[in-house]
């Protein structure tokens, strides 16, 4: 081998800086924390108008909540596999292949979108029913995923697009659109549910409508930025529907465990839900409110898990995969003292967080479930930390499969068995059913660890 070549193999990626690490992982971290909790933030900001609207309007659209993050299997396995596949790409300097791996996640997205709308206008109802939603509940969870269902080929698109350009180490254009997204949806999803102006009240139906207006923006102004030659990658409208049967199968063979992580997860938490939902309504919306707002949190870990997986890509594709562990571990220690002080605040504040979602019947006894569960939850911030991001390190890598197998295993085994035991046969009602989760998610970050500390992700080929 010749010097100049291994002067460029041993060379780190464009966008990382090895002599400042600490500086190269916040610039692409902090955009993808923020943009994580845009995202999170639509479903929140739903949560808050609809709570206000009573129980009922409040447990079937967090019902609805769990059908729409089953749909997120494809989105999440595209993810995956675009970010890991078009970072490796860049890695090794090589733009071009990057961007026809866009070009086929696009289509990817846009086919998964369409696909997932048609099923929950049309079945939207039967899976709440499975879910055990009672009939005014389900009722309003049925007009809500309508709605919703209009603006799912626009979210996978954004969905897709956003990671393809993180994998790319543009992180800022995908946080400044989930700002705007999360924008529109306030402005719609308010003046609808409310009747502001010249609008009429549609309750329920307006949050749905606002999501889905929110997509469309957020999908469009993707492609507009991915079209305009202005990125790494580049998406030539032109050449949209040019289907590249090796480039798919690159993203698909990452991304697929990954998919099949999320819908093994998100069945399990249906089962989950299922229990929790035989305790009533109003233990059900409780347990759904609280869900929302762990989601800012859970999203401030997850941004950091996705920055891992852009960096890790980019430092295998630059073949050093030294300075793939150390963005890891690095990554890890800040996602440890965010969630570390996001438990505390969880903990002592609890109480006065939930009542900012909550109103209509039952709302004290609402709250005071709530406050139980964030306190129950906040013992499990230091090892999601440690979860989300050796897992999002491992899924840069590729090893996607070792995933998929440790989350199964610990959400079927280590949460599903004792949350039957503990809030049914035990009695302790919805805090049992949390503390199974904390067990869960404690298991989880040993086995991601053990996993990680291995080596073997080093020797993947993507």
């Amino acid at each position: 081998m010749s010097a100049e070549a291994a002067e460029t193999i041993a060379a780190p990626p464009g966008t990382i800086d090895e002599e400042h690490l600490i500086r190269s992982v916040i610039r692409l971290a902090w955009p993808v924390v923020v943009q994580q909790v845009s995202f999170s933030m639509v479903q929140l900001v739903d949560t808050a108008l609809v709570g206000h609207l009573g129980e009922d309007s409040l447990a079937g659209v967090r019902l609805a909540g769990q059908i729409f993050w089953f749909s997120q299997a494809g989105m999440m396995a595209l993810a995956v596999g675009s970010t890991a596949v078009i970072a490796r790409n860049v890695g090794a300097n090589r733009p071009e292949l990057a961007s026809r791996t866009l070009r086929n996640a696009i289509m990817m997205a846009l086919a998964w979108g369409v696909l997932v709308g048609v099923v929950m206008w049309f079945l939207g109802n039967s899976w709440l029913k499975l879910l055990g939603a009672e009939p005014e509940a389900r009722h309003q969870g049925t007009v809500y995923l309508k709605a919703a269902a209009v603006g799912m080929p626009f979210w996978s698109l954004t969905y897709a697009g956003s990671a393809s350009l993180q994998g790319a180490g543009d992180t800022r254009t995908p946080m400044a659109i989930g700002v705007l997204v999360n924008a529109t949806n306030i402005v719609i999803a308010y003046t609808l549910i409310n009747g502001r102006g010249p609008f009429p009240r549609l309750d329920v139906l307006g949050s749905g409508a606002g999501f889905s207006g929110a997509a469309i923006i957020g999908g469009s102004l993707v492609l507009t930025v991915l079209a305009s030659g202005t990125r790494i990658i580049h998406w030539y409208p032109w050449e949209a529907l040019r289907f590249d049967r090796v480039e798919a199968g690159r993203v698909l063979n990452v991304g697929v465990p990954a998919g099949l992580e999320q819908i093994q997860f998100n069945i399990a938490f249906m089962t989950y839900t299922r229990i929790i939902a035989t305790l009533g309504t109003t233990a059900l919306a409780a347990h759904g409110v609280t869900l929302a707002i762990q989601s800012l949190t859970f999203n401030v870990g997850f941004g950091l898990s996705v920055a891992t997986t852009a960096l890790v890509g980019q430092s295998l594709g630059a073949h050093r995969p030294d300075l793939a562990e150390r963005s890891t571990y690095v990554t890890m220690r800040y996602s440890l003292a965010f969630m570390v002080a996001l438990g505390a605040v969880l903990m002592i504040f609890g109480g006065q967080i939930t009542d900012l979602f909550v109103g209509g019947k039952n709302a004290d006894e609402v709250v005071h479930i709530g406050r139980q569960l964030l306190f129950v939850f906040a013992f499990a911030m230091p090892a999601l930390a440690v979860s989300l991001c050796l897992g999002g390190g491992l899924r840069g890598a590729g090893d996607t499969r070792a995933v998929l197998l440790i989350m199964a295993g610990t959400t079927w085994i280590v949460r599903l068995i004792p949350a039957y035991l503990l809030a049914i046969t035990f009695g302790l009602g919805v805090p049992g059913a949390w503390v199974a989760a904390v067990l869960d998610i404690n298991s989880r970050a040993v086995l991601m660890f053990l996993r990680f500390r291995q080596g073997r992700w080093k020797e993947i080929k993507v």
